[in-house]
């Protein structure tokens, strides 16, 4: 190394909490990257914090792939600039730009994008006038949509009538609560509410300029938010997934859920489902369905479930339609079956021409290898070749492909280790990125590759963790992987305080927070001095095994760390965000680990006071904890089982930070009750109702809350900054407890 190298090296800063937050993603949208129909453009959207504006900021830029093929030949280029760029920052949640596509014409773009927290707007991006136009009003906030051109689109917005007539009610003098949740209640308008219920949505169409509700036997037709929208290239047909009026009993043998779910709430309910969707009611079970704008007959595409309203867990994959508007791609879907016996779901073709319905790909378990899918496609968008683009539990990317045979089945043509990218003209353009590296945009050409953009030139003078995948088996033998931030600096053979952040690991993406941009501040707290773990469970959810096996892994993990000479076992914090906040108070009242800090964020529980704030909760809490709280033998199964009702067992000191008065409800026990024991608990209220944060004021304080507080318990260490000195005075008072604890 020359000395030029060393005083490079000497120069760069660590890495820090605002970094963080002002990092450009090219994760944050479903699909970061797409090509144009044609192929002639490609557009890449992506995502950052302006805590300048305290806004989140949304970028499109748009290239023309013989400009780059250009570029690509002229060497000594550095990056080149792109054909037409917007950038928007309309809200203070983001991402500013969701949900986008191309139009057919390959003239420009359409997405979503958000004006307040809970309204949002389509807006096109016209390339070819380089002008940016909205498509529908301020006053309607549109969840799901779909385009061809301006001239023909479809897209959900909520029930108006319904929504305005219950916030008549709430100015009544009396109320009635009866079958409402409480979030409903006290929470009407926030965003999280939708979490709890399943919203009804009205379904509108623009064709040919004309604007109309679309009905069934003059009725809105009931859409629930997760439910797909895609319109027919010719404008005339749309498919989505609509809930089943009455659910067959025979589905229930019919579409079971995986062998590898036990939880009795992937069991399928049948009968009349209730239309209104309230809080109370059980999520409903829906199958695909064709709409005909013009008649607007509604016809059963599969006359089965979709998969996940049988208890099958499965992301990713869009509804796709060939250009011909003949046949459509049907993601994790049941096809009905002819035969007594029980069937599995599966990436199903419906040929709208032959009028057939076929499985291309069946799903998988976890045990058989499960994928999730990133991107499904006709091939050329015609009827007879299906590409898919997956990424594996080690989150290690690839492409299969199918062929649709004479005899009517489809078999695999190709089966890549390595996802595939835009092709044109033998150009392919992709997104590069790892563990340790920051995405770029690359072009290659035959043996020629070139940056063409690097969205982050600041990480130059930053110095980053480095990140590795780290291996291990719990006491049942059961493989686990996680990430293993090791400390900026790290000297082998010292051992280094540890911060487990659990909640999923990701392998194939640059992710400095961790999995989640809630709590998490895996690079932050490396820059710190602190190893991190980003830990990847994978329990059974919903069942009497799912926090004893979270608590096994971090055990084992921790243990192994330990040996392996990485981590002092008397200085381990633990961060629990959403679900697995369950797993850290598990790890809290039930396990031997010995955890000297930890933290949970918007988290469940488990405990008494949660178990009434919604059916939904009820029912899991049920199947976790075994029994319902009622009766001698029902509380003797909560007495030994939830973390709630062994809180006096914990010997760390507890963050609780909870996301607007909706969370502080939510997790009032676990504070509540420690502070009545004289225990080291402190509570955060983060001044949003969101539950992955994207505002960037609100990053900031619970990314850089999470840095202080285990900087403070595993290092003993307090920031100088002078606005940080009441936290500092507080958490002292908290160190008193826990030495008189001690000693």
């Amino acid at each position: 190394m020359s000395c030029a190298d060393n005083l490079t090296n000497d120069t760069k800063r660590p890495f820090n909490v605002a970094d963080d937050v002002g990092l450009v993603r090219l994760s944050d949208t479903a699909q970061a990257l797409n090509f144009s129909p044609d192929g002639k453009y490609f557009a890449v959207v992506t995502s950052r914090g302006r805590l300048d504006l305290n806004r989140v900021e949304g970028s499109v830029r748009f290239y023309s792939l013989a400009d780059v093929d250009r570029w690509l030949k002229k060497s000594g280029e550095s990056e080149m600039s792109p054909l037409w760029s917007i950038n928007l920052s309309t809200s203070a949640t983001g991402p500013a730009i969701r949900d986008w596509r191309w139009l057919a014409d390959g003239s420009g773009i359409a997405f979503l994008q958000p004006i307040t927290e809970n309204n949002q707007q389509i807006v096109l991006a016209d390339l070819r006038r380089k002008k940016v136009e909205t498509l529908t009003s301020a006053k309607e906030s549109v969840k799901k949509f779909d385009i061809c051109d301006r001239d023909h689109y479809v897209y959900t917005v909520g029930d108006s009538a319904t929504q305005a007539e219950w916030r008549a009610r709430l100015q009544a003098p009396s109320i009635v609560g009866t079958g409402r949740s409480i979030w409903e209640l006290l929470f009407p308008d926030a965003p999280v509410t939708g979490l709890f219920i399943a919203p009804r949505r009205q379904l509108w169409a623009v064709i040919r300029g004309r604007r109309f509700e679309v009905k069934r036997d003059r009725a809105s037709l009931a859409l629930v938010d997760s439910s797909g929208l895609a319109l027919s290239p010719n404008g005339e047909l749309v498919v989505t997934a609509l809930p089943v009026a009455d659910v067959p009993s025979s589905w229930k043998e019919l579409y079971p859920p995986p062998r590898d779910n036990v939880s009795p709430l992937a069991q399928m309910h049948t009968g009349r489902q209730d239309q209104s969707f309230k809080a109370n009611s059980n999520w409903p079970v829906r199958e695909y369905v064709l709409i005909n704008l013009q008649s607007g007959t509604v016809e059963d595409l599969t006359g089965a479930p979709l998969s996940g309203d049988a208890g099958w867990w499965g992301d990713g994959g869009s509804l796709r339609w060939s250009s011909d508007s003949g046949a459509i791609l049907l993601p994790h879907t049941f096809l009905k079956s002819n035969s007594p016996m029980p069937s599995r779901p599966c990436m199903a073709v419906a040929d709208l021409v032959s009028k057939t319905r076929t499985c291309v790909e069946t799903m998988k378990i976890q045990s058989e290898g499960y994928r999730l899918i990133r991107s499904d496609s006709f091939v050329n968008r015609g009827r007879q070749k299906v590409s898919i683009d997956f990424q594996n539990e080690e989150g290690l990317s690839g492409t299969t492909e199918y062929r649709l045979t004479l005899s009517g089945y489809w078999e695999l043509v190709r089966n890549s280790k390595e996802a595939s990218s835009g092709d044109n003209q033998h150009t392919k353009v992709s997104i590069r990125q790892g563990l340790n590296n920051p995405p770029l945009l690359v072009v290659t050409n035959n043996e020629t590759s070139r940056t063409l953009w690097n969205p982050n030139p600041q990480l130059a003078s930053v110095e980053l963790a480095n990140v590795s995948i780290y291996n291990w088996k719990d006491s049942d033998g059961i493989q686990h992987y996680g990430g293993l931030y090791k400390p900026i600096g790290y000297k082998a053979g010292q051992p280094y305080p540890l911060v487990i952040q659990t909640h999923g690991f990701n392998a194939a993406e640059f992710e400095p927070s961790g999995s989640f941009s809630t709590a998490f501040a895996a690079q932050a707290l490396a820059a710190a001095g602190i190893m991190v773990l980003q830990i990847a469970e994978h329990c059974p959810l919903s069942t009497l095994d799912e926090g004893r096996c979270a608590v096994s892994a971090y055990e084992a993990a921790s243990r192994q760390l330990t040996t392996d000479g990485l981590v002092d076992p008397k200085r381990i914090g633990i961060i629990g965000f959403s679900r697995t906040g369950f797993y850290v108070m598990q790890t809290l009242t039930m396990s031997s680990l010995q955890v000297r800090a930890a933290s949970i964020t918007d988290a469940n529980t488990g405990d008494y006071f949660q178990y009434w704030q919604g059916e939904w909760l009820a029912a899991n809490y049920d199947a976790i904890i075994g029994a319902p709280p009622f009766g001698v033998a029902g509380l003797q199964q909560w007495l030994k089982r939830s973390p709630g009702f062994n809180l006096e067992k914990i010997a760390a000191p507890l963050m609780v930070t909870a996301a607007g008065p909706r969370g502080v409800i939510f997790m009032w026990q676990p504070y509540a009750a420690l502070r009545y024991l004289h225990k080291p608990v402190d509570l955060i209220m983060l001044n949003t109702s969101e539950h992955v944060l994207t505002n960037p004021a609100v990053r900031m304080a619970s990314l850089s809350g999470t840095v202080d507080w285990f900087r403070f318990w595993l290092q003993d260490f307090e920031d100088s900054n002078p606005s940080k000195a009441e936290q500092y005075a507080r958490w002292r008072e908290l160190r008193k407890l826990q030495d008189e604890r001690v000693n």
